[in-house]
């Protein structure tokens, strides 16, 4: 040790001292021992940070996600669904204004043939009056050749020039796709006196 004296100039009493090499060693009180004394430990590290949960974080992510494809899909769906009805819609404004259609009346001739939008009507019919007067259209015979099976409710007026002078309403039940049957006509005006066409349309 480096200094052994005590405050009254003796050897200092027994105890733990660093000796000359700097090891805390037991003096008893008039020479070193083999007994030293272990350096302190040295401070404990730190304990690293404990690591963020992203649980909530991940959650609310996977929340927006799913969010988010449930409004895409939706948007899709509509977007689709608006197609549709517009195809849908321009088709039926078509099929109005084919010859034939609700829109565009065809000129037809008293015993001839014609078709209506895949309706084919067959020679053979005629224009008369009944008992009573009224117009009538007897032997009016389709066949249906449209894709499906469909009926043909339509209308067959007596013009002269923009004028309708007698309507006669003319239907059959539903056809299969390449049966032929005659349509069943009523009139509730009377037979007119002159006209100068006759026209058909389906109503709808």
């Amino acid at each position: 040790m480096s200094d052994t004296s005590s405050p009254g100039g003796g050897p200092p009493g027994p105890g733990y001292y660093p000796d000359q090499s700097g090891v805390m060693r037991w003096w008893d009180g008039t020479q070193w021992t083999d007994r030293t004394q272990g350096a302190a430990s040295p401070p404990a590290a730190a304990p690293p940070p404990p690591k963020k949960s992203h649980t909530l974080r991940n959650v609310l992510l996977a929340l927006v996600a799913v969010f988010v494809l449930i409004i895409g899909g939706c948007f899709a769906v509509v977007g689709i669904t608006a197609n549709e009805v517009n195809e849908a819609i321009e088709t039926h404004q078509a099929e109005d204004a084919a010859p034939g259609g609700p829109d565009n009346p065809l000129t037809i001739v008293e015993g001839e043939s014609f078709e209506v939008s895949g309706f084919q009507y067959a020679p053979g019919w005629s224009v008369t009056q009944d008992s009573l007067g009224y117009a009538q259209v007897e032997g009016l015979k389709v066949t249906n050749g449209r894709s499906d099976t469909d009926g043909a409710i339509v209308e067959i007026k007596f013009m002269n020039g923009s004028e309708v002078m007698a309507l006669v309403d003319c239907t059959t039940e539903q056809i299969p796709v390449g049966q032929t049957t005659t349509l069943n006509c009523f009139g509730g005006d009377k037979y007119p006196a002159s006209y100068d066409r006759i026209t058909i349309n389906d109503t709808f």
